[in-house]
């Protein structure tokens, strides 16, 4: 089943935040299996709360519909489920309408044949590649305002450093965005000595910010991370030293640091003419408690035979706005096929994630 619902869900254009189409079709397929599905749009953003059962024990399959856009350099139609050597191409397959398939033909399985005595519960959005205001976040807060209960989340995120199901990422590290702006004297590129060319101590400033080693590391994240993402001088000329210039970087940081304690250590480093902006965006967080990491490393065990490793490797999801309420969890395929030209995920992991995903649902009511 999970095949046929991803070849239909590759072929919406739902390039972010574009979701509608998707959204609409998945509500179409859970209304047939008894769902309760609200379409909570904000903004021009499609979302998804979808609800089977109304029991105080509410197990919830999360995800988006959207992807980046395909790029140049496809080998195949990017928006046409491509097989080949066991393998399926096209744009989403890993990240993550391929996840996404496999969890509701895990849940229509389940409901075929079971009648639970707890609530299941999908909640889709369509602008997580952009981390956008009007999706998943928005939902949370319409939950909290009509006292919805979620017990625990399963996102079904593209997030592995391994195979399917061989990892669990339990939290994110803090983000923090650094823009730098160096002021100096504009002036003939003859007279960049008499004038002092600022631009050679901000280009040294920051080669020695991007190699500043922040710490090792912690218990249960990965060292913070300093990456530059831009640098400009808009300068379309040879003979002009420009009177500015700006870089900007982004820091993935542990729980090591507070956003206060990481953006103090910044200004202290910062030459007399070089002035910082920062952009919070997400403190680092552990997204669910031992009890719940227990019970799904449990339920893979029982899949795979294999004890999933458990960290915080990867980058930012809808877990930022998911674990401000409840227990949240990543189950997914592997991070490296995501955003990809001719981006591809192997059949074998879409059985064996749908397998892990049912086995979730089997063991919640126990």
């Amino acid at each position: 089943m999970y095949l046929k619902l991803l070849e239909d869900l590759v072929s919406f254009k739902t390039v972010t935040p574009e979701g509608g189409d998707a959204i609409n079709y998945c509500a179409s397929f859970l209304e047939k299996l008894g769902f309760k599905c609200l379409k909570l749009n904000f903004g021009n953003v499609s979302n998804l709360y979808a609800k089977y059962g109304n029991f105080a024990k509410n197990i919830c399959f999360a995800g988006h519909v959207d992807v980046v856009p395909p790029m140049d350099g496809w080998h195949t139609n990017p928006f046409i489920l491509t097989h080949r050597d066991g393998k399926l191409y096209g744009r989403g397959t890993n990240d993550m309408k391929g996840p996404l398939s496999s969890a509701l033909s895990a849940i229509a399985k389940f409901l075929n044949a079971n009648i639970p005595d707890f609530s299941v519960s999908v909640l889709l959005t369509s602008d997580e590649e952009v981390m956008g205001d009007d999706g998943t976040s928005r939902v949370v807060d319409w939950l909290v305002g009509h006292n919805e209960k979620i017990a625990g989340c399963v996102l079904c995120e593209s997030c592995s450093p391994k195979r399917a199901g061989e990892y669990i990422k339990i939290g994110c590290r803090g983000s923090l965005n650094v823009d730098f702006t160096s002021t100096g004297a504009q002036c003939h590129v003859v007279n960049g000595k008499q004038y002092g060319n600022h631009l050679h101590d901000f280009a040294t400033f920051l080669s020695q910010f991007a190699n500043t080693s922040l710490d090792e590391g912690s218990a249960n994240f990965a060292p913070s991370d300093i990456e530059m993402t831009s640098i400009d001088v808009g300068n379309g000329t040879r003979n002009v030293i420009p009177s500015t210039a700006t870089a900007k970087f982004n820091i993935r940081f542990n729980d090591n640091w507070s956003f206060d304690t990481l953006e103090n250590l910044i200004i202290n480093k910062l030459p007399q003419n070089v002035s910082v902006k920062f952009k919070r965006f997400t403190a680092p967080f552990i997204g669910a408690n031992e009890e719940f990491i227990r019970f799904c490393t449990s339920a893979v065990t029982k899949t795979i035979g294999v004890v999933p490793e458990c960290g915080t490797y990867g980058g930012n999801s809808d877990a930022v706005s998911i674990h401000r309420i409840t227990n949240v969890v990543e189950i997914g395929t592997p991070i490296a096929n995501a955003h990809i030209v001719n981006e591809w995920c192997s059949i074998e992991e879409l059985r064996v994630l749908e397998s892990i995903y049912h086995s979730i649902l089997s063991s919640w009511g126990n």
